[in-house]
């Protein structure tokens, strides 16, 4: 099995995304961060982040399942109703159950807060059925804020609920997203010390960005696996369609 995550950035580097779902339409399962799911110019149309050079797509969700049409797709919200995350599982893939968690409430309602303020972050988890076997699978976009990815009170509450999560669910586990953390931090380890193993560390990866990210501290994606999961290969791909970049895992159920 294969499974995929990015953060697609609302989908900004649209023209290299056709050739980039070409080349790894193998894949079974995609984990995807900042997903627009709305009308041009409804609702919530306002509140995308303009990047100078690279414009959003308003409408990603929709176009995610046009790309992606041996897959079901599911889009959960962290701003209103209109921006989020989007797992996309293949068919013959059986969702036993699915849902959200909170774990960190935003106060962010506008592009004038987007300096100092967050939006709802998120869990988006499903119970899978993989031949005959069980998986939980967790999407996850962290907080960003307070700026730096270092430890904050937020971040290590962020991750006491995610250990708390995992520990309710006695299958294989694969957790996977844009962190927004460091791999040194507390927070980061706190995961870890749940029992579960951090592909970015074990594989000494140096950097989760393309060169699209302007800033320092190049680190934000990872993904922990149990210790039933059998991994046959992890890397970070080079295809630069984002300004993350986007992780790959092979995978085996053990």
């Amino acid at each position: 099995m294969r499974l995929i995550t990015l953060n697609i950035w609302g989908g900004r580097v649209s023209a290299k995304l056709g050739p980039f779902f070409k080349t790894y339409s193998s894949t079974d399962i995609w984990c995807f961060q900042e997903v627009y799911n709305l009308s041009p110019n409804g609702p919530g149309a306002d509140s995308m982040i303009k990047v100078e050079g690279y414009e959003p797509d308003p409408e990603l969700f929709p176009n995610l399942k046009h790309r992606l049409p041996t897959h079901r797709g599911e889009f959960c919200p962290t701003y209103k109703s209109v921006y989020g995350l989007a797992t996309f599982v293949r068919g013959g893939i059986e969702i036993i159950d699915m849902g959200e968690m909170l774990v960190a409430a935003g106060d962010w309602n506008d592009n004038a807060d987007i300096a100092t303020k967050d939006h709802h972050r998120k869990l988006q988890w499903m119970e899978l059925k993989i031949d005959q076997k069980y998986l939980l699978l967790v999407n996850a976009h962290l907080t960003h804020r307070p700026a730096g990815k270092q430890d904050s009170e937020k971040r290590l509450k962020q991750s006491r609920l995610i250990v708390d999560f995992l520990d309710m669910f006695n299958m294989p586990k694969i957790v996977a997203g844009d962190f927004n953390l460091l791999p040194d931090t507390e927070s980061v380890q706190m995961i870890e010390q749940a029992g579960v193993r951090n592909l970015i560390k074990d594989y000494s990866i140096t950097s989760t960005r393309t060169e699209l990210y302007k800033k320092d501290l190049p680190f934000a994606d990872y993904i922990f696996t149990s210790p039933e999961i059998k991994v046959n290969e992890f890397k970070v791909l080079p295809e630069t369609v984002s300004d993350h970049s986007a992780l790959s895992l092979d995978f085996s159920l053990t």
